[in-house]
Formats: C-alpha cells, structure tokens, sequence
C-alpha cells in the first residue's frame, strides 16, 4: 500500500492534469503523461503550492518532472512543518 505522500502527488498530479488517479501511477512522469504539457506543468505547480500554502522557488518548479519529485516536495514540506 503506497504511504500518505505518494497518494497524495499521485492525486495532485492527477487532479492537475485532469485525468484520473488510475491513469497517474506511482512511476509516472512528464515522458509518460502526454497530459503532462507546458501548462499541465503550470497546474501541477500550482496545485502544490496551494497543498504547501507557499510560492515554489523557480529551483523547485524546474524539478519537477514525476510524481516521485512531488512526492519530494511534500515530505520535505511536512518535515518542515
């Protein structure tokens, strides 16, 4: 059973891009997604920032690139909280 991070990138990414939580697998990415475009990126970001209630630094945006990185980004999140 995947842990409370990986459901919930998994989940934002899927709510971002439109799709259903089946279609986001934990080993998703943006070369997997082809929703996964220049304005899905757009969402996905946006998506995380309003979870983590904080503007991402230009750094992390760029590091997005699977819902292995999101999940990163919510376990820093809430080992910070």
């Amino acid at each position: 059973m995947p842990d409370d991070v990986d459901l919930r990138a998994r989940a934002t990414v899927a709510n971002a891009l439109k799709c259903s939580l089946d279609a986001v697998a934990a080993d998703a990415s943006v070369a997997s997604l082809p929703q996964w475009d220049s304005i899905g990126h757009v969402n996905i970001v946006l998506e995380i920032e309003a979870e983590i209630g904080r503007p991402l630094a230009p750094e992390e945006i760029a590091g997005i690139a699977s819902v292995a990185d999101v999940a990163l980004l919510y376990a820093g999140h809430k080992a910070s909280a």
